[in-house]
């Protein structure tokens, strides 16, 4: 596979583009209302993202026209895989602009999905020459010289699936998840990985041996922003009440996840002060749609002893290189905070979607990786081929984005 590296300029050298990427970051705002009043899967939610998608292309070739032709001669990379005549295009933007829902990029005929990989990142598709390499990176660089070579002592990569907070029932739909992931990563002939599906997964637990897995899927409600029960709230307090009860007994950093390197101050207090002040925080509603909504109840993903964000489980090079958060819009405020912490490829939601669907996306993407695809590639043929399964107008294949490396392949892992 080939891949393009596409330069934006940088913010305020552009005033074209600068525009265009204004107008696009408003209508992706303005996809939330739309689907309250059309509902999550209207076709009118497609067509805006076909509209966000035009301003997207015209923003890019505003500053250089040529930048989506497809000449193989073109800087960018190369990627094991098999479908060596694909080609991705691979976005370089600043921060500002990595969130955007760059593969919803349309030419005014079709959205260059149809025919292209496509990934967004603060730096270039090549992978870099650092010492020490990560492991996934060194054996991408061997398989570009030998790409016959199987090596017989790598043993399969795990996943760990690390399920959200949620209702009984939404729990139940969590397992269905994870239950299409495992199906996905069984059906090659020769399994490249494996799904690891624990009864239940604590903020501490997660921080402690996320570096044993070589990727990370997290499962929580995709329609809606996450909410907290009472029951998980007053059971969360209640066990940081009792470690202040008992601190000997437990760590504030299995409770909450979080390391205290406060120095006179009351951990525990500081403990209870963070969890008052995210609830305090969730209770105040801040425009639905937009990356402030969910950020407003945590620090990041939420499970069900509490938050657990990606700076802390990038502490100390934990974290894993694939990371995908089937959770509500996790593609703007989550993708850039996971490849700072340490994560090499980022999938995440860009809207709203039911969980259906959701689940189709995460099977069929899994099983694409499973059968050699990069993790680019991954994602354009699952797009597809959940567009076969609900039809064009139906706006869940365009739901998913990636951010980091397209070149990533779970056979590396």
């Amino acid at each position: 596979m080939h891949w393009i590296d596409i330069s934006l300029p940088p913010t305020g050298s552009c005033p074209e583009t600068d525009r265009q990427l204004a107008e696009a970051r408003s209508l992706t705002d303005s996809v939330a209302d739309l689907q309250k009043q059309h509902g999550l899967d209207s076709p009118a939610v497609t067509r805006r993202m076909e509209a966000t998608g035009q301003l997207l292309f015209r923003a890019v070739t505003a500053h250089d026209t040529g930048a989506f032709r497809p000449d193989p001669d073109r800087p960018g990379a190369e990627a094991p895989g098999p479908d060596p005549r694909q080609t991705g295009f691979h976005l370089v933007a600043d921060r500002q602009q990595v969130g955007l829902p760059w593969h919803w990029l349309h030419n005014g005929v079709e959205f260059l999905l149809d025919k292209y990989a496509i990934v967004v990142a603060e730096h270039g598709s090549r992978v870099p020459e650092v010492d020490p390499p990560r492991l996934w990176m060194q054996r991408h660089s061997d398989a570009l010289f030998d790409r016959d070579a199987v090596s017989r002592d790598r043993s399969r990569p795990e996943i760990l699936f690390v399920p959200g907070h949620g209702r009984d029932e939404i729990r139940r739909l969590m397992f269905r998840e994870a239950d299409g992931i495992d199906l996905a990563l069984a059906a090659p002939p020769t399994p490249t990985g494996r799904l690891r599906i624990p009864g239940a997964v604590t903020p501490g637990l997660l921080a402690a041996r996320a570096m044993l897995y070589q990727a990370l899927h997290f499962a929580a409600p995709t329609s809606q922003p996450p909410e907290i029960s009472g029951a998980g709230e007053n059971r969360w307090l209640a066990g940081l009440m009792a470690a202040a009860g008992h601190p000997e007994a437990i760590t504030v950093d299995e409770l909450v996840g979080q390391e205290m390197e406060i120095l006179g101050v009351d951990p525990v207090e500081v403990a209870l002060d963070q969890a008052v002040e995210a609830y305090v925080r969730h209770g105040e509603r801040v425009p639905v749609g937009s990356a402030a909504t969910v950020a407003s109840t945590g620090s990041g993903w939420m499970l069900e002893d509490g938050p657990v964000s990606p700076e802390h489980l990038g502490r100390d090079g934990c974290l894993p290189p694939l990371v995908f958060s089937n959770s509500w819009c996790s593609l703007d405020w989550l993708g850039q905070r996971f490849l700072d912490a340490g994560a090499s490829t980022f999938l995440g939601t860009a809207v709203p979607l039911f969980s259906r669907p959701a689940r189709l996306f995460a099977a069929l993407f899994y099983g694409f990786l499973a059968d050699g695809h990069p993790s680019g590639g991954a994602h354009r043929n699952a797009a597809l081929a959940l567009r076969e399964k609900l039809g064009p107008e139906h706006p869940a294949w365009l739901s998913y984005g990636v951010q980091g490396y397209g070149c990533l392949r779970l056979g590396d892992l």
